[in-house]
């Protein structure tokens, strides 16, 4: 039987930034579904330990990905060689992709 690998899931600081900015949001207008939306997209990322390929490839550069959490899209790349899922930004749907340099640089 195949020992399966684990990634470590690694927050950028703008990651961490984005789920700062998305929490005040909505906790200024309902502070349960602040801590729902916050718990919901951590829960997401975490399935990237084990699960490293489950997010769809980014047209523009193919070494990145994003996964959905609806209505938020969680963009990160793997860096197989580390062992690490280095999550990038955190954006709803609505706005506006982020371009590779935002990802590279925030």
């Amino acid at each position: 039987m195949a020992q399966e690998v684990t990634f470590k899931v690694f927050w950028t600081e703008p990651a961490v930034c984005d789920l700062e900015k998305i929490d005040r949001y909505l906790r200024r207008r309902n502070s349960s579904a602040a801590d729902r939306t916050g718990e919901a997209i951590l829960n997401r990322a975490a399935l990237l330990a084990r699960h490293p390929q489950l997010g769809a490839t980014w047209e523009e550069d193919n070494d990145w990905r994003f996964l959905v959490m609806r209505p938020y899209r969680i963009f990160y790349r793997i860096l197989a060689d580390k062992k690490v899922i280095e999550i990038s930004h955190v954006r709803h749907s609505a706005r506006a992709l982020p371009s590779i340099d935002d990802l590279l640089t925030d």
